[in-house]
């Protein structure tokens, strides 16, 4: 019995000392000083315990986001949902469905008010009601094929609800950022940024935006760490660039980082998707490539599982954490 206890307190110890490893690497990830470690230590242990819920909706979005996230060589489904991150609702992973689901949510606001964390994915539609996105029903009714029916809730009316007693939003991706794809046809859903939404709802809410199409996971990882250390003042707002992104992620142009950049300054392009070599090193910027006007560190940070980027594999930055991302992008006619 001795030995099994001391093999349970060496077990606990040890876990201990592993998120104190964490801690480190993650002040040393976000250029946080060292004094704040102890604040990320706990914050790692609130996460890992279910102190620090996640309330995970999506608005009109393709589900990239959460897809990449569970892609991740550092997370995986199991810590997500039941792990490090406490995910208390989050369509795409839980088990749970309906209203057994949508439950989930209302009782998190009760429970955990003013602790949890919204995470918006998509953009949100204000267009006819904002009926253009809806999941879960509401306390209205409806006429179907003569019967009287519950309605259908708005992305936007669950938001109403979950933001003002929410400790901090996170806004993963292109679309959640800045409106994204969706917005392509604006004129038709009304679709409009999750940040903006939030703006109107509750402006006193930290918020920070994960640029991308979709955001590396360890930017998403990172931001809501440093947005927790916001949201309980262990530090000052964070070093947020004019579109609300973690400079950490988005200070440096991906163009100064790329490995293409001599050709670039040798004005050695690629012009012919035909002429491809197959050691191809001549810069993209006359295929399309948005480098030149893009802040991301892919070419630092690399994507897994193969471990390289997109100007790696040969295809042309596509800008996809800029506002102007969509807009470049072939519109239907």
């Amino acid at each position: 019995m001795a030995v099994r206890r001391f093999e349970r307190l060496s077990s606990h110890d040890e876990i201990e000392e592993s998120h104190i490893e964490q801690a480190e690497l993650i002040a040393d990830h976000l250029g946080l000083p060292d004094d704040l470690v102890e604040h990320i230590h706990d914050h790692i242990d609130e996460l890992v315990d279910g102190k620090a819920p996640v309330i995970w909706v999506q608005g009109q979005n393709c589900t990239g986001c959460t897809v990449t996230l569970m892609d991740s060589d550092k997370f995986n489904a199991h810590d997500l949902g039941f792990g490090k991150l406490s995910l208390r609702y989050q369509p795409d992973l839980m088990a749970a469905e309906g209203k057994l689901a949508t439950d989930i949510i209302a009782q998190t606001e009760k429970d955990f008010s003013g602790q949890y964390v919204v995470v918006l994915e998509g953009a949100i539609p204000t267009g006819d009601g904002e009926e253009f996105c809806t999941f879960g029903t509401c306390e209205d009714t409806i006429d179907l094929l003569g019967n009287e029916v519950p309605g259908n809730k708005t992305i936007f009316n669950w938001l109403l609800e979950a933001i003002p007693g929410a400790k901090a939003v996170l806004a993963v991706g292109n679309c959640a950022s800045y409106g994204g794809i969706p917005m392509m046809e604006a004129s038709v859903t009304g679709a409009t940024s999750a940040t903006d939404v939030v703006e109107a709802i509750d402006p006193t809410k930290p918020v920070i935006n994960v640029a991308g199409c979709p955001p590396h996971a360890d930017w998403v990882i990172g931001t809501l760490i440093c947005l927790l250390l916001w949201a309980d003042d262990h530090i000052k707002e964070p070093n947020l660039d004019e579109r609300l992104r973690l400079g950490t992620f988005y200070e440096a142009k991906l163009h100064d980082m790329c490995e293409r950049r001599n050709s670039f300054e040798a004005k050695d392009f690629l012009t012919d998707w035909n002429d491809i070599r197959p050691d191809e090193n001549r810069c993209l910027l006359k295929m399309g490539c948005k480098g030149p006007s893009t802040h991301a560190d892919c070419p630092r940070r690399i994507w897994s599982p193969v471990s390289t980027w997109c100007v790696g594999m040969n295809a042309p930055c596509s800008g996809c954490t800029e506002p102007g991302f969509s807009n470049r992008l072939p519109h239907l006619k």
